[in-house]
């Protein structure tokens, strides 16, 4: 009888224990919710802060996140966000900083385009990665088609991607177009270069969650 009231016991605290993270979790999802919604807002202001799309949850080891599947859709806005605070606009620089953060807009780009589930996600991404090299063939003096070369690779696998991606399409005929005005040498320059040059349509320009 003792070990029936203890079993009974026990069950009853489980269940309670249970139903306050259900609870709990509910909130932290809430609150999930909330900060995407709110942070996209705050980032077109901010774009530096730090503390983007990440709300203070409760329920421990990214519960509510998983549960709402926000995992890439974070990783696309820090991707995103990233490529912004690189500042392509400001064309060849010697900031050690800008540098690093070019690498890493990158190198997160290149993850959500390989690893993202949506389709349309890595198309932006590859887009994204596309526009990086069509900027480098501007701004950079030496390899202007390997970067151009790069850049319409990278925008043909964005519209492979998602047909739909007219910001592919409109740039990979700049980057066609750019590249019939390009002659490599046998040192890799070529003519014309355009330090601090503007980049391709919507480099680093967009919000998160929207297109470019």
């Amino acid at each position: 009888m003792n070990i029936k009231r203890v079993a009974t016991g026990i069950g009853a605290v489980v269940c309670l224990v249970l139903a306050v993270l259900f609870v709990l979790l509910a909130v932290d999802i809430g609150r999930w919710s909330d900060a995407m919604a709110a942070d996209d807002v705050r980032y077109r202001a901010e774009p530096e802060s730090e503390d983007l799309w990440q709300p203070e949850t409760v329920v421990p080891f990214g519960a509510a996140k998983r549960v709402l599947g926000t995992g890439d859709d974070v990783a696309f806005r820090e991707a995103v966000r990233a490529l912004r605070l690189a500042r392509l606009d400001a064309g060849i620089t010697s900031d050690p900083e800008l540098a690093l953060r070019r690498g890493e807009a990158r190198a997160r780009l290149q993850q959500v385009a390989g690893e993202d589930s949506d389709l349309s996600r890595r198309s932006r991404a590859m887009n994204l990665i596309g526009v990086i090299g069509f900027d480098s063939s501007l701004t950079e003096a030496r390899d202007q088609a390997a970067f151009i070369a790069d850049a319409v690779a990278a925008f043909q696998t964005a519209i492979e991607l998602d047909p739909d991606n007219r910001d592919a399409k409109a740039n990979l005929e700049l980057a066609l177009q750019r590249g019939r005005t390009i002659q490599p040498t046998e040192s890799g320059g070529g003519p014309n270069p355009s330090p601090g040059g503007s980049g391709a349509k919507g480099a680093g320009a967009g919000d998160p969650g929207s297109g470019y």
